[in-house]
């Protein structure tokens, strides 16, 4: 039954994860049906199988179905899931940034899409970090010039000194996360890694990383304020 057991506990974990945001640091949010089906079944398994093993003890010798058929020990087995319920693990963020592989090599000549109007009401226009990234670095600046820029994300130290404002991109799962980066040319402050911040300023020209030498997009700040973590901290 001990196995039936920790099935049960698993499938209550999954169910937690699944009606909360906590699963927005494992999966994109679009996938929250599927959690909750995985722990229906899970929860519908584990509750038959104590069923159906309470009722063969029971029947096999009455006095049975109340003893303690499995050693103590095999409840270590509930270990795992109990941690993971009681520390559930963050959101990647920096630390994940700052062993990214480089960026793949953007094609040069590629004239940039307009950015849009500013938004309602505001003298600068909000741009999501890989849209930023992507114009800052195809060699045509003309969508910039002129405008004002918000960008939001966390803190992320840069190799050598400097700064990014970061966010964490995935397709499926935290598993294939990869970082989109932005360099701040300006001073952090005492802002601390994994800060969430909005960042709002200008273009600026690309910088070289400082030991792989592949371009980096750059923003020249105007503004830079702490912002709370918003829930889902990933983009797709």
């Amino acid at each position: 039954m001990t196995q039936h057991a920790v099935l049960l506990l698993l499938g209550a974990y999954v169910l937690q994860v699944a009606i909360t945001d906590a699963h927005l640091a494992y999966v994109q949010g679009g996938f929250r049906p599927f959690l909750l089906i995985a722990a229906a079944v899970l929860i519908a398994v584990a509750l038959l199988g104590l069923l159906r093993a309470w009722r063969g003890r029971r029947a096999a010798d009455p006095e049975a179905a109340h003893a303690h058929g499995a050693p103590r020990v095999a409840w270590l087995l509930v270990a795992p899931a109990a941690v993971l319920a009681l520390v559930a693990p963050p959101a990647l963020g920096s630390f994940t940034v700052a062993r990214q592989t480089p960026p793949p090599e953007l094609p040069g000549g590629v004239t940039a899409t307009p950015i849009g109007p500013d938004d309602p009401g505001q003298e600068y226009r909000t741009l999501p970090l890989a849209g930023y990234q992507l114009r800052a670095l195809s060699g045509d600046s003309s969508a910039f010039e002129g405008r004002r820029i918000r960008l939001t994300g966390f803190v992320s130290p840069r190799e050598g000194g400097g700064w990014y404002v970061s966010r964490i991109a995935i397709s499926c799962c935290a598993a294939d996360a990869i970082g989109i980066t932005v360099v701040v040319d300006g001073d952090r402050g005492d802002l601390a890694p994994d800060q969430w911040v909005e960042v709002i300023g200008t273009w600026s020209p690309p910088m070289s990383h400082p030991s792989g030498g592949w371009p980096e997009a750059v923003i020249a700040p105007e503004s830079v304020r702490p912002i709370d973590r918003p829930a889902d901290t990933y983009v797709g």
